[in-house]
């Protein structure tokens, strides 16, 4: 529970947003004799979008959302979106967004924002996909935005590493390859060996990135990638991304932008079985990991990030001292990180509203607060519930009533026919728990301990 001056500090940036929304200058082209009533645009809502909305509809006068329906998503993460009818019930104008076309959606908000007396104050990505067009939106509303030169750094992964590298920094070694020859050339070249990682160059969250421990895995992967129907954004890719595979602990840290001012908000720590599949992710204090706080920062500089959220997915190693050092980048993603984090951060940090401040960023609006903290009050874990085996689900065993529980969320259900995990979103399901650690940890175990799926 929130103490008495976490409240205030809260109250206080909620009537600062509302007070900045209203007076700050944003797309508009009504007559200045009727004031326009302040609007945000929220593009292809996946992540936390309740959350953000609930947000929106308490801090600004209207929303208007884009979806992009024709974007080829695989089944699973097109159960993350919400219908056109589920977010017409919620009171916001729904716009559609075909092929990509900046112009054509821009152009629409425009005419949106004349017909309707409405003043367009920020665009805010809730996917990886959104990620591509929000900040083309942005400046052609002339609204915030992030650097223009480097949008593509911030969705395509060897790009991405290519800034991040060019600013000095730590990065696995990688390169485009076509085919199995091009990938032993390569290999060859950057002195790698087995294991290595081949991804798809502009997906997202964990799918298709393969882990391969031989030539065998690596032709099964660039089989899946190249040339294939199509990758978890919906484009046919002509080449792979081939990486090094990296050692160490991975960690993710969580990032707010303000007016080009970039801070840690909350930070994660993975744990993960032999074969690299998720276990959990335990909340840490920022403050405990200087040198992996300070290269998340670099990161998302090189990549142009100068408002709204990001998160920065690395690996690191301990040294003898038991400090975490020499970071590596895996990823950076200039959105909401998902799997509930920023709900969860909420959670643990009572003066922290990753929401509010989300809004607040992009609609060009200073940092809400510098006594913010981002120390965790609580312990929170995020537990990934695996996929064995392949087959039809005939029974699900799962016991949660346990005393930290904040949430759960089952993907699958009694009648699926499922396959075995090979990333997040193919896990069963996920438990959240938050509460005393030596808590959380006994509740852990009992969790697991219940979790079964049964198969026919």
């Amino acid at each position: 529970m929130a103490t008495p001056l976490a409240s205030a500090i809260i109250a206080a940036a909620l009537l600062s947003v509302m007070h900045l929304l209203h007076g700050a200058s944003g797309f508009a082209t009504h007559s200045d004799s009727m004031p326009a009533m302040p609007a945000v645009v929220i593009v292809d809502p996946v992540t936390d979008w309740r959350h953000v909305l609930e947000t929106c509809n308490s801090l600004v006068g209207r929303v208007i959302v884009v979806q992009m329906p024709d974007v080829d998503l695989p089944d699973k993460f097109q159960s993350f979106q919400p219908t056109s009818e589920a977010l017409i019930e919620q009171g916001v104008h729904v716009v559609q967004m075909y092929q990509r076309d900046v112009f054509s959606t821009t152009r629409q908000l425009q005419l949106i924002a004349k017909d309707e007396n409405l003043d367009l104050k920020g665009v805010i990505p809730l996917s990886e996909v959104a990620v591509e067009v929000v900040d083309l939106i942005a400046s052609t509303l002339d609204l915030p935005h992030n650097r223009l030169d480097l949008t593509t750094a911030r969705r395509d992964k060897g790009l991405m590493k290519d800034a991040v590298s060019a600013h000095g920094l730590r990065v696995a070694k990688h390169a485009r390859v076509d085919s199995m020859k091009s990938t032993e050339d390569t290999m060859l070249k950057l002195s790698l060996h087995y294991p290595i990682v081949l991804k798809t160059p502009s997906g997202m969250s964990t799918s298709d990135v393969y882990i391969c421990m031989d030539e065998q895995d690596a032709t099964a992967a660039l089989e899946a990638i190249v040339q294939s129907l199509g990758g978890p954004d919906g484009r046919i890719e002509s080449h792979a991304l081939l990486e090094e595979y990296l050692v160490g602990t991975e960690f993710a840290v969580n990032l707010m932008a303000f007016e080009g001012s970039v801070r840690v908000t909350d930070m994660w720590v993975y744990k993960k079985t032999a074969s690299a599949r998720y276990q959990s992710a335990d909340i840490c204090n920022p403050d405990d990991f200087p040198e992996l706080v300070a290269y998340a920062l670099r990161v998302a500089r090189a990549v142009g990030i100068r408002i709204g959220a990001a998160h920065v997915e690395l690996k690191a190693i301990k040294d003898g001292d038991g400090r975490y050092v020499d970071p590596a980048l895996i990823e950076v993603g200039a959105r909401l990180s998902g799997g509930r984090k920023s709900e969860m951060a909420k959670a643990a940090v009572s003066s922290w509203n990753p929401f509010a401040a989300l809004i607040n960023s992009h609609c060009g609006l200073p940092w809400p607060n510098e006594s913010v903290s981002r120390t965790p009050e609580c312990f929170v874990r995020h537990i990934f519930l695996p996929i064995e085996r392949a087959g039809r689900i005939s029974g699900i065993s799962l016991d949660t009533d346990v005393a930290t529980l904040h949430s759960s969320a089952m993907m699958v259900k009694i009648g699926d026919k499922v396959a075995v995990t090979t990333d997040i979103i193919s896990c069963a399901g996920f438990v959240w728990l938050v509460g005393d650690k030596d808590a959380v940890d006994k509740d852990t175990e009992n969790i697991l301990d219940s979790f079964e799926l049964i198969f026919d």
